[in-house]
């Protein structure tokens, strides 16, 4: 049953949250002393969205024009 759960910061130490149910089915209560000599890392893959993807939310109401602010004041070139 993999079950992967993420490291966190507290304190100046580091600690992971062990779901109920992984604790409960292999009978880890408070107090329990655990070996940490077999962990696994798992490298979470990153997604890769594509451009569609990423558009499918735009709708022409979250479009806006263009921003009118004034007149060049120092040695701009617009």
């Amino acid at each position: 049953m993999a079950m992967p759960v993420k490291v966190k910061k507290w304190g100046n130490s580091m600690a992971v949250l062990i779901p109920n149910r992984f604790a409960k089915s292999h009978e880890i209560e408070v107090g329990t002393v655990i070996d940490l000599e077999r962990v696994r890392i798992v490298k979470p893959k990153r997604r890769r969205y594509k451009l569609s993807e990423l558009l499918r939310g735009f709708k022409p109401r979250h479009r806006h024009g263009e921003w009118d602010l004034g007149a060049p004041v120092g040695k701009e070139i617009w």
